[in-house]
């Protein structure tokens, strides 16, 4: 199941790469992930359209770079629908974000 949320040889080819670094990325990622997640819920509580669209796509980056592909998905989505202009009716995709956001955390933590 956790092929789904998360590309594991692209984890291991990070780990490769960056070897001593490698728990420096994931401790940062952690810690970054929780301030765009509460960024992105902030702006979207406020009805701040393009503040969600720019929290969305920096989360979406990070978590594609760390392989954490359904999670880069959601946030793709909101993104596009901010872009569009709308963010009404994504309450639900905003709750699955920081769900996802969580179990990305776990996911990491245990791979470190």
């Amino acid at each position: 199941m956790s092929e789904l949320y998360l590309d594991e040889a692209l984890l291991e080819e990070l780990r490769s790469i960056l070897d001593d670094e490698f728990p420096s990325l994931i401790s940062t990622y952690i810690q970054d992930s929780g301030v765009r997640v509460d960024d992105m819920r902030q702006a979207f509580s406020r009805g701040d359209v393009d503040a969600v669209r720019k929290a969305a796509h920096s989360l979406k980056g990070a978590s594609a770079n760390l392989g954490l592909i359904y999670l880069a998905e959601q946030c793709r989505i909101m993104e596009d629908a901010a872009r569009e202009g709308s963010i009404e009716g994504q309450e639900p995709r905003m709750l699955k974000i920081q769900q996802e956001q969580q179990h990305a955390v776990v996911l990491l933590r245990d791979r470190v």
